[in-house]
């Protein structure tokens, strides 16, 4: 049998909006304080703000963030979903995002000294990643990531 390629397979086609660059697929976070999570996810992760939308008494609903190419936003609590935020509901998210970077603890200690949680300190897998794995204030569960 063939051993799959993983990181091979991507389709190189862009997006038809412009500034989505190849991403097709966005994640959405829901939190309590737009604004505070803007903030992690600029200033501790290095995620790049893209857009920012506030309501007419300037509460912030919504925002556009960026890492490498990938989209995620960031929904106000019971704004655009009934979905609660981790970190208000008490339950976990069932997923993990796991994130490569170029120097995982770095990133890592940047994301504590923020206000995450680390759950496991960075370590060399099997597979050739060193990872760790955080909770962010918001409770979300990250995987940061470097190849060795």
């Amino acid at each position: 049998m063939k051993k799959p390629d993983w990181f091979n397979n991507v389709e190189n086609r862009t997006h038809p909006w412009e500034g989505m660059g190849l991403t097709w697929l966005t994640t959405a976070l829901n939190v309590p304080d737009v604004r505070a999570a803007i903030d992690f996810y600029t200033g501790a992760m290095g995620m790049v703000a893209i857009a920012e939308l506030e309501n007419d008494e300037g509460e912030m609903l919504f925002a556009r963030i960026r890492y490498r190419g990938t989209n995620f936003t960031i929904n106000k609590e019971g704004w655009d979903s009934d979905l609660s935020c981790p970190q208000t509901s008490g339950s976990p998210t069932p997923f993990i995002f796991y994130m490569y970077v170029d120097d995982a603890t770095t990133l890592v200690n940047e994301m504590v000294r923020a206000g995450a949680t680390l759950m496991n300190a960075p370590a060399e897998m099997f597979w050739g990643d060193l990872k760790a794995r955080v909770k962010d204030p918001f409770g979300f569960i990250w995987d940061i990531a470097q190849k060795l």
